[in-house]
């Protein structure tokens, strides 16, 4: 490594700068090529004091956190190709740490950990929005699309009747006049004559259609479903649901982002979809309290403090990446 990660200030720092210059040091050992003359300057960073000792150990288990998250994925996926072995010098001062971070840095491509990066079918999808980004155009003239955070659309057919795939992530569709399209999204496909439906890819392979003007019609192998405006349904590979439900009033063409006595666990994966960097909570116990809110997609660390005050939760910032604890 040749860049310089932690500036010394010529007084001792506080607590907070110390845990960003720990935190530097982490991700550059981590990350970087380290030399003799590197470990030789971080042993003397650690010996400036008792406190700089104490934030090194504490970003180095943050670290240790991470890779443990990282792991139940690979246990949870174990057909993911493993990760290379980390470099006998960086265990010198990670450990675990440097494994965490192999971990998520080569446990594939199709199925990225903790989603820090796009799937290799999103890459090759022809739109695409990425974190916190909303985009709107028009194909073909009279369907018009709108594209929420993270979504991916892939066009599988520009003919009479258009047909693109929602491979990740939320979009609107509208029909207008008198273009049919279909939208085919993990095991169904929805077909839309005039009106609007916004579809989302959901955890676990579910798909949620909600009609919000018009009709549109929802075919799966088990079955078709019709919808009209306001009414949603579900489906994933085992089946749809028996009957359309009435649809809540859609946030995220607002700007903002609801939650309904749904468990941090939910709430973080919310947040996730529209914040830079990435929320992880460490904590099963903290994962099963509620929270009701609503707030701009653009105040979600708002969410973050008023999870920290109201349960009483660790915050631990290691640059864009948050820990709950």
């Amino acid at each position: 490594m040749n860049t310089d990660p932690v500036h010394v200030e010529p007084n001792p720092p506080d607590w907070a700068a110390l845990q960003r210059q720990a935190q530097a040091w982490v991700r550059e050992f981590a990350t970087g090529r380290p030399t003799a003359a590197d470990m030789a300057r971080v042993r003397h960073w650690r010996a400036l004091s008792a406190e700089h000792e104490r934030a090194w150990t504490q970003a180095c288990s943050d670290w240790k956190a991470l890779g443990r998250h990282a792991q139940a994925f690979t246990e949870q996926y174990p057909r993911l190709a493993h990760p290379r072995p980390v470099r006998a010098d960086r265990r010198l001062f990670l450990g675990a740490a440097a494994s965490a971070l192999g971990t998520l840095a080569v446990v594939g491509m199709v199925r990225p950990p903790l989603g820090l990066w796009p799937s290799w079918s999103e890459w090759r999808a022809d739109y695409r929005t990425a974190t916190g980004e909303q985009r709107e155009f028009a194909l073909a003239g009279q369907i018009h699309l709108a594209l929420n955070t993270q979504t991916s659309i892939a066009v599988r057919d520009m003919g009479k009747r258009p047909r693109f795939e929602l491979v990740a992530g939320e979009a609107a569709v509208s029909a207008l006049g008198d273009t049919a399209c279909e939208v085919l999204a993990g095991d169904g496909r929805v077909l839309l004559t005039q009106g609007e439906v916004e579809v989302r890819r959901l955890p676990a392979g579910q798909v949620r259609v909600r009609c919000t003007s018009g009709s549109s019609e929802v075919w799966h192998p088990t079955r078709r479903v019709a919808l009209s405006a306001g009414e949603q349904v579900t489906y994933d590979q085992g089946g749809i649901d028996d009957r359309a439900r009435p649809a809540p009033a859609s946030e995220w063409r607002h700007g903002m982002v609801a939650f309904d006595d749904q468990p941090l666990a939910d709430v973080v994966d919310e947040i996730n979809r529209y914040r830079p960097g990435r929320v992880v909570l460490m904590n099963d116990e903290l994962a099963r309290r509620r929270l009701s809110a609503r707030v701009s997609v653009h105040a979600l660390d708002e969410v973050i403090a008023h999870i920290q005050r109201l349960y009483g939760a660790q915050v631990r910032r290691v640059g864009d990446l948050v820990i709950l604890a």
